[in-house]
């Protein structure tokens, strides 16, 4: 269908506006009927929601029996959140084909929204089945039910959910969340203890199982979680965690978190949206993560899981603007600021990106991942002396590092070497070693620089081995092994793994640079000029450039002796 593209875009008449921008409205007079469906339908399959949701309602007014049409332009609508218009294309849908399920869940949310359960209820039992479907309606039924005729009718509702492979967890869950709202805290207590026990937790179970805790005066039990999660969780879950005992040692709130069977329409939406993303359906997910947030805008988590997935699409400004919904005193304002950074860097806005991250660091003097990321993004920009300190921040406070800080040691070596300061770049590359000593990565840059150096040759070789033994398929790792031998002077094991580097990475000047080198010395020449040639072609580093033109017209010069491996 999509080789049909540029033709349906041709048929539609001259001087209409390009539609890579959606930033007005379009005149539907100016478009082709095959060009709007054409157009709207490669905007669904590249994840532009906001797009289709602009160009398929204007296409079904051209094909109003379309089903299979009105079914993208509403999934187009509700993921770009246009809820009224949704609305009223269920509404129409819903008129010719009462069972289609997208529509009858649309309606049905929205008849909870409006506090109508009877209405909710009779759309999803006359929903017709899909997989999604199969698991989202007897859940809803199940929180509706649940204000209808109480909690054990409610339980019975989500077995059909309890027998998937998998998804207990998620029924119990959900049955605690309304054990609590039925007047069953202890209950509750217990079914999230369980969950926790088995490792069934998310971030979002924590949030409210703490919330629970907190309300029922069980503070110190309250903090033994956390520290549990803490102990489970990465750096970012870890600010989290933060937040969460901030929370804490505030009054406790009235309400719990989940205080509605309309919270508990929307958690359910946000744990489909969940489990679709974790198949790699972003396209569903963020359709069911927006239907959550219609019912609970105050839902930070789906919020954070909409922004993920623009971003995982690319849609980098719709992903920052999910973002920074998300309030200061939220557990998930801290993932969410450092994501902005993230997408301001790939949108190349890297002014506002740099100070995002200067704020954040200032903003939370204990942590360390803004400092690293901060690090990363001046090392990109080829700023090492930048980088290095704020390389040296995250260190600060990492205070005791742990095997997989690592990274953080290797990086800030990397940049003291680009800053030409070896003397402090060899001891991180060290400490990263002591931390983590099988890391190829840091055995291949730093047995490199000895080699570069004529330093330690000895234990630079067997340490390059260790590395392309670990990772045969890395390109500039077999480089360094083979231009370690070519150090050495044994040039035709050079070539070996200097030709072997350049077919795993044939456009990288460095490479093709050094193969050339090897070449020269067996005595291959005219081969030699040619990689060298090849070299100059993939953009080398501007201070190599006249060294490789001159060797393209004047030849290496003449050995002066062989080092050998016990030079240095």
């Amino acid at each position: 269908m999509f080789a049909l593209l540029p033709a349906a875009l041709a048929a539609c008449q001259a001087g209409q506006p390009a539609i890579a921008d959606s930033t007005g409205p379009i005149n539907a007079k100016q478009w082709s009927p095959a060009g709007l469906y054409l157009a709207g339908q490669h905007a669904v399959d590249t994840g532009d929601m906001k797009m289709a949701a602009d160009l398929l309602p204007l296409a079904l007014q051209s094909d109003p029996g379309n089903g299979a049409l009105a079914q993208q332009a509403l999934i187009a609508l509700i993921s770009d959140g246009r809820f009224d218009q949704a609305i009223a294309l269920a509404k129409q849908t819903v008129e010719t084909d009462p069972k289609a399920p997208l529509a009858a869940i649309m309606l049905a949310v929205d008849a909870v929204h409006r506090d109508k359960p009877a209405r909710a209820r009779e759309l999803l039992t006359g929903m017709g089945e899909d997989a999604v479907g199969r698991i989202a309606q007897p859940l809803i039924l199940a929180w509706l039910t649940l204000e209808e005729l109480g909690l054990d009718p409610a339980e019975a509702a989500m077995k059909p959910v309890a027998a998937v492979d998998g998804l207990k967890p998620l029924v119990e869950s959900h049955l605690a969340m309304m054990e609590e709202i039925a007047g069953k805290p202890a209950d509750a207590e217990k079914r999230f203890a369980k969950l926790i026990d088995e490792d069934h937790v998310t971030s979002h179970v924590i949030e409210v199982y703490l919330d629970l805790l907190h309300r029922q005066g069980k503070d110190k039990e309250a903090e033994k979680v956390l520290a549990k999660f803490r102990g489970m969780s990465d750096e970012i879950t870890g600010a989290m965690a933060d937040k969460l005992a901030q929370k804490l040692k505030q009054p406790a709130p009235k309400q719990p978190l989940i205080d509605t069977p309309a919270k508990g329409v929307a958690e359910v939406l946000f744990d489909i949206g969940g489990l679709l993303r974790s198949d790699k359906l972003n396209g569903q997910s963020i359709l069911f993560s927006r239907l959550a947030l219609y019912l609970n805008p105050q839902l930070d988590i789906a919020k954070l899981l909409v922004g993920g997935l623009l971003q995982d699409g690319k849609h980098l400004e719709s992903a920052i603007e999910a973002y920074r919904a998300i309030p200061a005193d939220s557990p998930y304002h801290w993932s969410a600021q450092l994501a902005i950074a993230d997408n301001l860097r790939d949108l190349e806005r890297t002014d506002e990106a740099l100070k995002q991250l200067q704020d954040l660091v200032a903003s939370e003097p204990t942590r360390a991942e803004a400092a690293i990321t901060l690090g990363d993004l001046y090392r990109k920009e080829k700023r090492f002396g930048d980088a290095a300190a704020a390389y040296t921040t995250a260190i600060e406070r990492i205070g005791k590092p742990q095997q997989n800080d690592w990274a953080v040691f290797y990086f800030r070596g990397t940049a003291y070497e680009r800053n030409k300061q070896w003397d402090k770049a060899e001891p991180d590359f060290l400490k990263a070693l002591e931390l983590s000593p099988d890391q190829p990565y840091v055995l291949n840059y730093l047995a490199y620089t000895w080699v570069e150096k004529r330093e330690h040759l000895d234990k630079a070789l067997p340490m390059l081995e260790k590395a392309v033994e670990a990772r045969p398929e890395e390109g500039f790792i077999v480089d360094s092994l083979g231009w370690a031998y070519f150090q050495l002077g044994d040039y035709k094991k050079a070539v070996g793994y200097l030709e072997r580097a350049v077919e795993l990475q044939p456009d990288d000047p460095v490479l093709n640079d050094h193969l050339g080198d090897a070449y020269w010395r067996v005595g291959r020449k005219a081969e030699a000029r040619f990689q060298w040639s090849r070299a100059l072609n993939f953009k080398p580093e501007p201070d190599t450039v006249g060294q490789i033109e001159s060797k393209i017209q004047n030849g290496m010069p003449a050995e002066t002796g062989k080092p050998t491996q016990q030079d240095g």
